[in-house]
């Protein structure tokens, strides 16, 4: 059996598309990551991973060990590693990368390998994973950021039994990198939204990875070749009444990303992010760098946002940019609202109500209140001392374009906040010269000219974060 190296294979794939991937990649921050120095390194919370040199026919993929729990049977077991992140930003790339294989034993014992991200206290961010049950070597990856909050990246490798009395998951030649460059996931999506199937059943899979799903533009591949196979066009047939899941994956022939959709299982799925074409991509990264709250998601994100709506935008922004976790307020002042992203914007200071007792939470925000509230939160995070009522002993240091056409339909009180944000290429103008501020007149209420939507709420959020992060 050949030796490949996995690192060299994501390389290969990722540098053939952008020729600077190299010189902004990290170094594999992996220790140990072939296993020739035992499992040193990983952390096997029940002592029963080792290395061999050979089993039953199957090598190393680089060096002279992997891994493999020798000491289990009949059971569950992983090991995992902690990789600190303090050297990196938010919404830098992670780039997970290991071989595995599984003893060919039908159905064959499942390799999961996962990849978390973790905050201060040990608690879990966001997580991803692949499950591999193919009897023969395959390099799995995993791509995604590093959201806000996050200070550890944990890659763990898992043996999952089936049949037989050892647990036969093989790993080898892991690496683990960050990297500056920019990735988009890729989306699998079922024509007929089927997430379950039997022996014959044929499945039609679309791949997007945010710019095309030409299937061509895609490597799929199945977990599970006894279970259930793929084609080049994402076709799925089932050849098994499968009650265990089979995992399909669709990898970005450009960038090596790849995606994935799971068949019989209880994990959901992952959906894109629901917006305009234009906003796809920017969507994408508000996803990755964790700014969109759960009362946006699976939100029509083409309509306009709400004061409360934009409040919780803005909390995760705040927490992106200063690493702490917003406490709500334990006294609410208000009493026709009592959400908790809410009351925390109140807490912090970037935002208050309409009056001493009343947040109008389902009132639609304007672009210029949507630029004010965003500035708070800049202030909040760089100027030691702000806070809303101090606001006016305070001035921020940017370089003032250009007056808006409409600058006089801009109320007195956000014109600091509106040049700030357009400086700084977070919200630009609507076209002619304009930043369309609010509503004017009756025609401009009723298309809600100056009205923000929720994709628009996003992408100045990750701007915010990616063009003003200390």
């Amino acid at each position: 059996m050949k030796k490949i190296s996995a690192l060299l294979l994501v390389l290969t794939i990722v540098i053939s598309a952008m020729t600077v991937f190299a010189a902004a990649t990290s170094e594999n921050l992996l220790l140990n990551p072939s296993f020739e120095d035992g499992i040193n390194g990983w952390i096997s919370p029940d002592g029963k991973w080792s290395t061999v040199e050979n089993e039953s026919g199957y090598e190393p993929q680089d060096g002279s060990f992997f891994a493999w729990p020798t000491g289990a049977s009949r059971e569950n077991t992983y090991i995992y590693q902690d990789i600190a992140l303090s050297s990196y930003n938010i919404g830098n790339t992670v780039i997970f990368n290991i071989m595995v294989c599984n003893y060919d034993q039908a159905p064959h014992d499942m390799g999961r390998i996962e990849l978390l991200f973790l905050d201060a206290g040990g608690n879990t961010i966001k997580g991803y994973s692949q499950d591999q049950r193919n009897p023969d070597w395959n390099s799995q990856s995993i791509i995604a950021t590093i959201p806000a909050g996050a200070v550890t990246a944990r890659v763990v490798l898992h043996a999952i039994w089936y049949v037989g009395n050892d647990v036969d998951a093989y790993y080898d030649n892991g690496s683990l990198v960050v990297t500056d460059e920019k990735y988009s996931m890729v989306y699998i999506s079922e024509k007929d939204g089927k997430e379950k199937a039997v022996s014959n059943d044929i499945l039609n899979l679309i791949a997007d990875n945010g710019l095309s799903q030409n299937p061509s533009d895609f490597v799929w591949t199945s977990s599970y070749n006894a279970g259930a196979t793929v084609d080049e066009n994402g076709t799925v047939t089932m050849i098994t009444d499968c009650e265990d899941s089979v995992a399909i994956y669709a990898k970005d022939k450009k960038t090596g990303v790849t995606g994935i959709y799971r068949i019989n299982s209880d994990i959901p799925n992952l959906v894109a992010p629901s917006g305009s074409a234009w906003a796809s991509e920017n969507l994408q990264r508000a996803e990755d760098l964790g700014l969109i709250p759960e009362i946006l998601k699976g939100a029509d994100l083409t309509q306009s946002i709400t004061r409360a709506e934009f409040a919780a935008v803005s909390i995760k922004a705040y927490e992106a940019l200063s690493g702490a976790q917003a406490i709500p307020a334990i006294n609410n002042p208000f009493t026709d609202c009592g959400d908790t992203e809410v009351l925390k914007a109140y807490n912090v200071g970037i935002t208050s109500g309409v009056s001493a007792t009343e947040f109008e939470p389902n009132t639609l925000l304007n672009r210029e209140q949507a630029a004010t509230m965003l500035t708070r939160v800049f202030k909040k995070v760089s100027l030691a001392g702000w806070t809303l009522a101090t606001d006016g002993q305070f001035s921020l240091e940017y370089t003032k374009g250009a007056p808006f056409a409409d600058d006089a339909n801009i109320s007195d009180w956000a014109k600091d906040s509106v040049y700030f944000m357009a400086a700084n290429g977070i919200i630009s103008g609507v076209g002619n010269n304009k930043f369309a501020p609010k509503n004017t007149t009756s025609e401009e209420e009723a298309v809600s000219y100056a009205n923000a939507t929720r994709e628009q709420a996003l992408i100045i959020a990750v701007r915010m974060v990616e063009n003003l992060k200390q």
